[in-house]
């Protein structure tokens, strides 16, 4: 959900109380299955699959992970809700498998055996950097070779939430001011961009959810004012379609190995956004926020052990037919805001969509869901990961006082150079190009220091 930038990390956390942490969990499983809701409509749904299967897959994940990481982290308060960073490459895998011919339980079967591949890519690889000095990740991926990657993948973000409401970006003026289009992306953007303002000048740890729980509200309303049905809501793009119940073992039941088309999975149009999937979500995501773990918490981290629980939950997860989810700091500091100190309140977050799950009919309700609402989602983290990577760093460097003006200029293009190969080309190549690129330019540096 919020991303890095969120004002309460490293707040001083509440004392130890049973009620807050309780409420805490409830308040973040229910943060938590709105994330999964969301999942659903940005991977499924648009790839025309079951979106009971879609919810199932991502709260499996959830409950899984969170359990194992709870009961294996020195960190009892660490949550780890599904991976927003993973949703454009997994959409745009489904979408390629579906353009390749795969259609029904093949496609199904294919796009969940795609998914399942990734987190246990995430895994083993979380295990091995276990072993390694991952402390000196920024010696291989320099800040501002993040900055290029980051704002490539707060980009695709951005775009979801005009995939979410039927629509695409888009250059025709005529298609995208067409008033039909108009109500959907422009009340999006609008309320995202609020959003992301608010976040940025209120310090209140329950605006986010406070704030799509109103815009859920005024779309209902609307909907009741004006006398449209659920029926005819759904089919105008305002909310989610609707998702037959059905129990958890439908989502088992599709993973067929004589259905899944292993040929597109391994074929390079299907295995980069894959492996652009377990790099930017499960790997490089969860070493960075590890490592900015202990001076945002102010705690003392044992990397190796966090690594270790972490590697377990995504395997046992994948294991268990999940979608892959990792740790996230700023829901965590929400988290600790509201109460959770202990991991009780993880556990109790894991409760919460464990009685999604297991209470089936209870999943009728992402049908309830506004896609409005997961579009303001897809905008606010979007532009949240624009302007950390672009703006800010832009604004410092042409600042007066600013020194070394020029090589903080040079960093910001050379961000913007990587961000370009990576929207025009793919993840993968801009990774690999801007690598080779920032590691050439300090060996030439070092160079010229002899």
């Amino acid at each position: 959900m919020p991303p890095l930038s969120s004002p309460l990390l490293g707040a001083k956390p509440p004392s130890i109380s049973v009620p807050g942490n309780v409420a805490a969990g409830v308040y973040s499983g229910l943060a938590t299955f709105l994330d999964c809701a969301a999942f659903t409509s940005i991977v499924f749904a648009s790839a025309g699959l079951p979106l009971s299967v879609g919810l199932q897959h991502a709260l499996v994940g959830f409950v899984v992970m969170q359990l194992v990481v709870s009961r294996l982290s020195g960190i009892g308060y660490i949550l780890v809700p599904i991976s927003y960073e993973m949703m454009p490459f997994l959409s745009h895998f489904a979408s390629t498998v579906a353009a390749a011919g795969a259609s029904g339980a093949s496609l199904l079967s294919t796009v969940l055996a795609g998914s399942v591949l990734v987190g246990l890519l995430g895994a083993l690889a979380v295990a091995l950097a276990a072993e390694m000095p991952v402390e000196n990740v920024e010696a291989l991926l320099p800040p501002a070779l993040q900055a290029g990657l980051f704002g490539a993948i707060g980009w695709s973000i951005y775009v979801l939430a005009f995939e979410v409401l039927g629509l695409s970006v888009s250059l025709d003026a005529q298609s995208m001011l067409a008033w039909s289009s108009m109500c959907l992306w422009l009340p999006a953007n609008l309320l995202g961009v609020g959003l992301w303002l608010g976040k940025r000048s209120v310090d209140f740890p329950l605006l986010f959810p406070s704030f799509l729980l109103g815009v859920s509200v005024i779309v209902h309303a609307v909907r009741l004012l004006t006398g449209t049905s659920l029926a005819e809501a759904r089919d105008a793009g305002w909310l989610m379609n609707e998702a037959p119940v059905a129990p958890a073992t439908q989502l088992w039941a599709a993973f067929a190995p004589s259905l899944i088309r292993w040929d597109l999975v391994f074929s390079p149009a299907g295995s980069i956004p894959l492996l652009c999937a377990a790099l930017f979500g499960p790997v490089v995501n969860t070493l960075l926020n590890y490592i900015l773990c202990g001076p945002l918490f102010k705690t003392k981290v044992d990397m190796r052990r966090e690594l270790h629980a972490h590697a377990a939950g995504a395997l046992c997860a994948a294991c268990a037919g999940g979608y892959s989810s990792y740790i996230a700091l700023s829901n965590t500091a929400i988290h600790r805001m509201v109460g959770g100190t202990v991991a009780i309140s993880t556990n109790v977050a894991a409760a919460v969509c464990l009685v999604f799950l297991v209470a089936y009919p209870l999943g009728a309700c992402v049908s309830l869901v506004p896609t409005l609402t997961i579009a303001v989602i897809c905008v606010y983290i979007g532009i949240d990961f624009l302007f950390d990577n672009f703006v800010e760093p832009l604004r410092t460097a042409v600042r007066p006082s600013a020194a070394s003006a020029s090589a903080r200029l040079g960093t910001v293009i050379a961000s913007w150079l990587v961000f370009i190969v990576c929207v025009q080309r793919d993840m993968l190549l801009g990774t690999v190009v801007g690598i080779l690129g920032f590691q050439m330019a300090k060996w030439l540096q070092w160079g010229e220091q002899l």
